[in-house]
């Protein structure tokens, strides 16, 4: 029986590695190969799968091949977390636009990334390219080459830096934090010096001043200094470039010397600085009294009682002493768990009982007591700022190759604290910082992708620990 010729519009599915079959049904498209069959000594073909019935119409494909074709235009981003980010740092996004018109969408781009993920350059396109960063910013420049090159053009324009820092420096009350170093290993940073650290290292280092807003939470100003100068006589030049008229200093207990005071009364500066329990300066005579109207006064204080006195000094100078009742009652506890009755260790306690859980306190400032308590409890924020800074960003380790990319690095790195501090802001308003942290919204909400299916964009499922973080913030992810 002679085999029946097959109609054009069936040959046409009939290309190499296919196979056509025929029923009185129908005609059918097989996927086929071959492999060599050592007992036959030829090839043999063999049929790997079903492609689908072959119409007049064209080709209904298999249910299989309908799915394959399917995951092929489905295309996954993470939107959940970059979404937000967008949504609460709108009036940061419209001042980088306006202070770098031609760089807005790579800085943005760059400082998200490196909050998300600590990105180095070399990542940053990738990152891009499976985020909602790619929609969010379509002309954002990426590569490793184009990221340097911005780098190098915002670095070497200060007066543009300063221009848009000062958005963030008027109409606050300022605090002055310590400064911070910044390795590096590049021989082209001039302004490295070998330094002793902190860290009791001596490597190649600058220093960073920042500025910090205490009234409305965020870092407000930076300035790099070469890593040989770590002492008050970068302040004064740095409120200067700033533009602050009034700031305060509130540093720690290793910061305070009479040498310190003098240059800061000399300048004018205000400050809060706590000095050591054992200090000459304070007495401790009103507390061995153990009566408290021998104390000026008390205050609250978050939910707890801070009894203080204080002394002039002098004409500008005063000390403030704080009994903190919790503080004391936690030193006490420690102290007392760790002697023996009647051990040299009690005598000890019973020498130092009226000091426990002071903080003594010199200040210039015409504050209330409970103002400057206030001022000095805010350095835990300043610490934060340098804790995020450091161990989050990782920006306390330069790969730049000269200063003007070190300085473009530190203006990244400065933008995405803005952004860090965006998200602390909404945790404090909406009383959930104790449960979340920053970072803990941008690990829950980096859970939620967006799905691109046939053209049209959807919300993936959303995980239980997600959706109820967006409960507590009152948010509501959307494709828009």
């Amino acid at each position: 029986m002679q085999k029946k010729e097959l109609p054009q519009w069936v040959l046409k599915y009939k290309t190499k590695g296919t196979e056509i079959h025929t029923t009185k049904s129908g005609y059918y498209l097989y996927k086929i190969s071959s492999k060599w069959n050592p007992d036959k000594k030829r090839a043999q073909k063999i049929t790997e799968r079903y492609l689908g019935m072959i119409t007049p119409e064209g080709l209904i494909k298999s249910k299989h091949e309908r799915i394959v074709d399917e995951m092929k235009e489905i295309t996954v981003k993470e939107f959940g977390a970059t979404q937000y980010m967008l949504g609460i740092s709108s009036d940061i996004i419209d001042i980088v636009k306006k202070c770098y018109p031609l760089e807005w969408e790579d800085i943005m781009t760059f400082s998200i990334t490196r909050l998300f993920y600590t990105s180095p350059l070399k990542n940053v396109s990738t990152i891009y390219s499976t985020s909602h960063l790619s929609d969010a910013f379509p002309n954002a420049r990426t590569s490793g080459r184009s990221l340097s090159e911005m780098l190098y053009s915002i670095g070497s324009r200060r007066e543009k830096a300063n221009i848009f820092m000062k958005h963030f420096v008027e109409g606050s009350e300022f605090s002055i934090v310590d400064l911070t170093h910044v390795f590096t290993k590049s021989d082209g940073i001039v302004s490295a010096t070998i330094s002793h650290n902190s860290e009791g290292e001596y490597t190649p280092q600058v220093n960073l001043i920042l500025l910090m807003s205490l009234d409305n939470m965020h870092p407000s100003f930076f300035r790099i200094v070469p890593g040989s100068i770590r002492d008050v006589s970068t302040i004064p030049l740095t409120l200067k470039e700033a533009g602050v008229k009034r700031a305060i200093l509130i540093g720690d207990k290793a910061f305070y010397s009479a040498k310190n005071v003098e240059y800061l009364e000399d300048h004018k500066l205000g400050y809060v600085l706590p000095i050591k329990r054992t200090s000459s300066f304070i007495d401790y005579g009103p507390l061995e009294t153990g009566n408290r109207k021998n104390l000026d006064g008390f205050f609250l204080f978050d939910e707890r009682v801070i009894w203080y006195y204080e002394r002039k000094q002098d004409d500008n100078k005063r000390l403030i002493v704080f009994q903190d009742e919790r503080l004391r009652v936690e030193e006490e506890k420690d102290m007392i768990t760790r002697v023996d009755k009647g051990s040299k260790e009690l005598n000890d306690y019973y020498k130092r009982q009226y000091i426990l859980g002071t903080i003594g306190v010199f200040t210039n400032t015409d504050f209330t007591a409970q103002r400057v308590f206030e001022l000095l409890k805010g350095r835990i924020e300043i610490e934060l700022l340098f804790d995020t800074f450091k161990n989050l960003l990782h920006a306390d380790r330069s790969y730049m190759r000269d200063d003007i990319h070190l300085e473009g690095w530190m203006m990244i790195n400065f933008v995405s604290l803005l952004l860090y501090y965006k998200i602390y802001e909404q945790l404090t308003k909406y009383e959930i910082l104790k449960t979340y942290s920053p970072m803990d919204v941008i690990i829950h909400l980096s859970r939620i992708h967006k799905l691109q299916i046939g053209g049209k964009w959807i919300i993936s499922e959303i995980p239980k620990s997600s959706r109820k973080l967006l409960e507590h913030l009152d948010y509501k992810v959307h494709i828009t």
